[in-house]
């Protein structure tokens, strides 16, 4: 299958908290969507962008999925679990990329294809501070319209914040088409919307012209997510708020499990 253009995707990642105090954080983000076989980009034939290899701006495959496994063979595994049956093909990563070798991705998902380039598939892997990741994943309805969003929901058994349990379950509504992109995750407990998370961008070609004219916003990606979620932990923290440990010895703690 012929590899599909790269993007870059410049916006802003929003937390609205409803309860049990009301707290907001904005904090603006680039990241990379690219197949996972390699994308067809012109910006990694050079210095600036690599991937699967290093670079000023670098995308790795092994930054995601299983240890034991291939990034396609993960994703598969992870969506024949949920119950899809169809043949995927075409397999794109939205991600944060690594800036001078470092990133975090506290959500990073996969957009799977069937070979008629109808989406079929996704899934969110979400990572926390303690090196846990946890995959959640959904078979979509081939025939919807592609600029049409996309709602799915899930029971939330995965630890993130200090300040939520796991408990409640997540929904998801999740858009993309040519120039645009959103994802929205409300966490719900007892009935009531706990807090909203949102991702916003717009896409455009991943190209050097790309990623110097957003050059300043790449480059303190990976820090402005790190340090914006500390800094709402902080607030959160004075706000005073209760904390939850992570379960001991689960997927929560151990980096690479799923």
């Amino acid at each position: 299958m012929t590899p599909s253009p790269a993007s870059l995707l410049v916006g802003q990642v929003g937390h609205t908290r409803r309860r049990p105090r009301h707290h907001s954080l904005r904090y603006r983000v680039a990241s990379i969507l690219a197949d996972i076989d390699g994308p067809d980009a012109p910006a990694s034939n050079g210095w600036t962008f690599g991937f699967n290899r290093p670079g000023l701006v670098s995308l790795h495959t092994s930054d995601h999925g299983a240890d034991t496994l291939s990034l396609r063979a993960w994703v598969e595994n992870r969506l024949r679990e949920a119950g899809s049956t169809s043949p995927i093909g075409r397999i794109q990563l939205l991600a944060s990329p690594r800036i001078f070798g470092l990133s975090f991705n506290p959500v990073s998902v996969f957009f799977a294809y069937n070979q008629h380039d109808d989406l079929t598939g996704l899934v969110f892997e979400v990572s926390n501070f303690h090196g846990g990741r946890c995959a959640y994943a959904f078979p979509v309805d081939a025939r919807k319209d592609r600029n049409s969003p996309h709602h799915l929901q899930a029971d939330k058994r995965f630890f993130v914040s200090p300040f939520n349990p796991v408990s409640g379950h997540y929904r998801f509504k999740i858009a993309r088409d040519d120039h645009h992109y959103r994802l929205s995750i409300q966490l719900i407990r007892d009935d009531e919307v706990v807090l909203t998370a949102a991702h916003t961008a717009q896409l455009q070609p991943l190209t050097p012209g790309a990623l110097r004219s957003a050059s300043w916003l790449v480059a303190t990606n990976t820090i402005r997510i790190f340090f914006g979620i500390l800094w709402e932990a902080l607030r959160l923290r004075l706000k005073g708020l209760a904390t939850f440990a992570p379960r001991r010895g689960t997927e929560d703690t151990l980096p690479g499990r799923h």
